[in-house]
């Protein structure tokens, strides 16, 4: 009985999984297909490879009804709108504006989750409330016949038009549309309006997706299942068979040719977290996209003032400013901040400087071809090395390495795992390749000759040099390498460069989960012969100084709101500090706006007393006198303070503390000495006397 269960349950086990030698087998032969067709993305083992194939099939089932496809035809024939916002990238996870991603199982219900998804969208927009409402009501209960062997997305949407969602906890889901249908046992949470057709046009579906996320359709193929990262796209014309749903849009994808940004339903394993870069129309995506209306209403619209801060302050103090948000629209506008660093400067605190700059590095070529290895790699055209042995430590981001790996792209890396990725990318990007060195990341090839080569001294320095290679278009060839000084330095040389082509490159590091890095150049003109490129490492980079309150939030219309912001000096040097303060909204035409926030800490207060303006250590009358014969052109004060943006002023005649000096602070004088008001100082340069 015993064996009978063993050999049972081995029999199951080999029937509902595939070995990991035959998943890497067929994650290797997506990967080369991708690289022999030049494509954007990176195949990997999800959550879904270890699947039969029927298996992974059975998550598709979307049945697209005839009389939806006439109807979109016709719609498909309108001309493009005009584009609303011509913003390059805009998430809706950024404004907080989507439900967590789910995991549909063993159905065909990707219809469910599509329209599901997307209702809870609208419903947390409007609500500022994160629901969780019930697929499997809309399996049990929708009236069109939709079921785990596929359907439609109306179905769900009429659902919650005619009853409404209800909770997850009230109808758990368990992938099976033979559970009866228990919605009438609970009350709906919400009920959807109407939903809206949208055309297969980028600016049509831009324009709705400005409103809230959208559900739509496109065609699975089979290598999609093994989609790691990376701008997704397939050229074939399978019919469409899958529902998901679009939360944005990154417009320098694909090789500046623009993507979706998506959310699948197949669990946060699969893919970036359960998300998905594809292609602006591939595989038909945008397809019977429909928008769901909760509210009929207006969008936000965002008037905000000032549109820059800078403040001044000595040592240990702490000063508040006031950002003015107001919603001039005719819906809720929602908003969200985020403190980044200025240009030149990442999270983790490293700088670039190049020799084109006068504090920058002086280029000075190590030729390592006579002493250095030669590195080998398993295909010239596109692959990377073993690991090349450092002899020492080097420290990136808040990782230690003894070693690094070359790409034949161009790029270094230090990731104990071969990816391969001849398309570059902006920086930074969660794509593969990550912890990177983007030297000269383009597509690059040695099957027309040149050579990489490796050197260390095994102390404290190590070179790679891509020497003579070529672009995979034959327009250049391009000398350049990477300098690594222990402990934290890394420098970027170039010597021969092009002719063509330099304005297609990546340059910049990158952190291992690809979430923080240092750009240099995307796409842009930007490496010459001749130049070099160091980036430092000057400890984290420390926003704790600034801070915003509250970050995010909803605001209704015709209604303001009042943003703190605080600038805290206190612990810091004298010198000037700098942020980004980066506000994104809703506003369709007005998705982010940077911010500049400019902090001056001053050495700290000055020797003297308010009031006290001829110095004889005493605030009366006869300093009045003083003051009044000084703006008449006579003696100057003995005490001047230099007040940071301020400039130099007299601080003892700025009685009333507005950090300048002149008249009125005679009248406001003459009142305090009527016993009116009391002195005050200017509170950039506080007086270190009582």
């Amino acid at each position: 009985m015993r064996f009978f269960l063993v050999c049972t349950l081995i029999l199951f086990v080999s029937l509902t999984t595939i070995s990991v030698a035959q998943v890497t087998d067929e994650v290797d032969r997506i990967q080369r297909s991708i690289e022999e067709r030049g494509l954007h993305w990176t195949a990997g083992r999800t959550s879904l490879m270890d699947l039969p194939i029927e298996q992974r099939r059975l998550r598709l089932g979307l049945i697209v009804p005839d009389d939806v496809k006439r109807r979109f035809a016709e719609l498909d024939k309108l001309p493009p709108p005009a584009l609303l916002n011509t913003e390059s990238y805009f998430d809706w996870r950024l404004l907080g504006g989507v439900s967590p991603v789910k995991d549909q199982g063993n159905c065909g219900s990707c219809w469910d989750f599509a329209a599901t998804g997307a209702f809870e969208s609208a419903y947390l927009i409007a609500e500022d409330i994160v629901p969780d409402f019930s697929e499997q009501q809309v399996l049990s209960c929708n009236g069109g016949g939709s079921s785990c062997d596929g359907g439609w997305m109306a179905d769900a949407y009429t659902l919650f038009i005619n009853y409404g969602a209800i909770d997850e906890w009230c109808m758990p889901y368990r992938a099976n549309d033979e559970i009866p249908c228990t919605q009438y046992n609970y009350p709906p949470i919400a009920n959807l309006i109407s939903f809206e057709d949208i055309p297969n046009n980028v600016n049509a579906i831009k324009n709705a997706l400005m409103l809230g996320p959208l559900s739509t359709t496109f065609t699975v193929y089979d290598d999609f299942f093994g989609y790691r990262s990376g701008c997704y796209e397939h050229q074939d014309q399978e019919p469409i068979n899958h529902a998901v749903v679009i939360v944005g849009w990154d417009d320098e994808m694909c090789d500046g040719q623009g993507a979706w940004i998506v959310k699948n339903s197949w669990g946060e394993g699969w893919g970036l977290h359960g998300y998905f870069f594809i292609k602006y129309y591939s595989a038909a995506i945008g397809s019977y996209t429909q928008r769901p209306i909760y509210r009929e209403e207006g969008s936000g619209s965002l008037v905000f003032a000032p549109d820059a801060f800078s403040v001044t302050l000595p040592s240990d103090a702490v000063r508040s400013r006031i950002l003015t948000l107001l919603n001039e629209g005719q819906g809720d506008l929602h908003y969200s901040t985020q403190i980044a660093p200025v240009g030149g400067q990442d999270e983790f605190g490293h700088f670039w400087r190049d020799s084109d700059a006068p504090d920058g590095p002086q280029f000075a070529w190590r030729d390592i071809s006579q002493i250095g290895q030669l590195v080998s790699f398993p295909d010239l055209d596109n692959s990377s090395s073993s690991n090349q042995l450092l002899g020492f430590t080097f420290n990136f981001y808040d990782r230690q390495y003894n070693y690094i790996k070359a790409n034949t792209n161009g790029y270094a890396f230090f990731m104990n795992a071969y990816f391969n990725n001849s398309q570059n990318l902006s920086i930074p990007d969660p794509s593969l390749p990550n912890n990177l060195l983007a030297v000269f990341f383009d597509d690059l090839t040695l099957q027309y000759g040149g050579d990489v080569y490796f050197y260390s001294n095994h102390a404290d320095s190590a070179i790679i040099t891509w020497q003579d290679v070529r672009d995979s278009r034959l327009e250049g060839t391009y000398t350049f390498q990477v300098i690594l000084i222990a402990p934290d330095t890394i420098v970027y040389q170039y010597a021969n460069m092009g002719p063509a082509r330099l304005d297609e490159c990546s340059v910049g590091i990158e952190n291992a989960l690809g979430t923080v890095g240092l750009q240099v150049a995307y796409n842009e003109d930007y490496v010459h012969d001749s130049l070099a490129t160091r980036f430092s490492l000057g400890g984290p980079a420390n926003f704790e100084w600034f801070s915003v309150d509250p970050s995010e939030g909803i605001i209704e219309p015709g209604q303001t709101i009042d943003i703190n912001l605080t600038f805290d000096a206190g612990g810091l040097e004298p010198g000037i500090y700098q942020v980004i303060l980066k506000l994104r909204s809703n506003d369709m035409y007005n998705l982010l706006n940077e911010i500049p926030i400019t902090m001056t800490v001053t050495a700290g207060g000055c020797e003297y007393a308010a009031g006290d303006i001829n110095a004889d250590g005493v605030a009366n009358g006869l300093d009045c006198v003083f003051a009044v014969r000084y703006f008449k052109g006579g003696a100057v004060p003995p005490l001047s303070c230099s007040c940071g943006s301020h400039g130099d002023i007299f601080p003892a005649i700025d009685v009333n503390g507005n950090c300048i000096a002149n008249g009125a602070d005679i009248i406001y004088f003459v009142n305090f000495l009527k016993g009116l008001c009391s002195l005050r100082s200017c509170p950039d340069c506080p007086p270190t006397q009582p």
